[in-house]
């Protein structure tokens, strides 16, 4: 029997077995993150989708040259046996599987819960309004900074992929600083507040050029 090897995903946004606590994600279905490409390999790979440390689920999008599945579920996995093959169909891992394969693994993680409040806004097609849901966290985000009494606020902004390059990157610098402008309205020192913006350079959901992905066009709000 050949070994296995395994991968763990958890939550949304800021990678593999990494997240951010207090995770508040208002978003078009389906949200998702992509894990794209798989590079070949001999062995088959496991990729497990795990809840958040505030115990949040996100949606995962496994990518090889053959297809992709969607995991949305936690404790669902799906095998990649041959990156020119689509992944398996997902399927459940039992709490007895995940901890006999990754008990190791997630005993040595650090205790993520508490360190950062992570938020994301999503905004309506090539402007700087928020969509409807996305206003809606506006109050949520000031709470937690007042609570936390947070002198550190990284927002960062990005955009799908219509439009030039050149666009792209000055309408996610315009949309972070949109948000930052709404966050000192509200009482919040803008020293306080860190501005930066990709264009559509980290999109959430990768996209072929010119297509209009939701999931990519927003700001992403981390309170520490």
């Amino acid at each position: 029997m050949r070994p296995w090897k395994y991968v763990l995903a958890a939550g949304v946004i800021l990678g593999l077995l990494t997240g951010c606590s207090n995770r508040k994600v208002i978003a078009p279905e389906p949200q998702s993150k992509i894990i794209d490409p798989i590079p070949v390999s001999r062995e088959p790979d496991l990729v497990v989708l795990l809840p958040d440390p505030d115990g949040k689920v996100g949606v995962v999008q496994v990518t090889t040259k053959g297809g992709s599945q969607v995991l949305y579920k936690a404790g669902y996995g799906t095998m990649i046996e041959d990156d020119q093959k689509p992944p398996s169909v997902p399927r459940p891992i039992t709490e007895n599987e995940i901890k006999g394969i990754f008990g190791e693994a997630l005993s040595a993680q650090p205790d993520l819960k508490g360190r950062f409040g992570s938020f994301t806004l999503w905004f309506e097609n090539g402007s700087t309004e928020l969509t409807a849901p996305s206003k809606k966290m506006l109050p949520e985000i000031l709470g937690l900074i007042k609570e936390r009494k947070s002198r550190e606020i990284y927002v960062i902004g990005h955009t799908d992929r219509v439009g030039t390059d050149a666009f792209n990157l000055k309408l996610s610098s315009q949309r972070a600083n949109r948000i930052r402008d709404l966050l000192v309205l509200k009482g919040i020192k803008a020293k306080e507040i860190m501005v930066s913006s990709y264009g559509e350079a980290k999109p959430l959901v990768y996209t072929e050029d010119e297509v209009a992905e939701p999931l990519n066009r927003r700001v992403e709000v981390l309170v520490r």
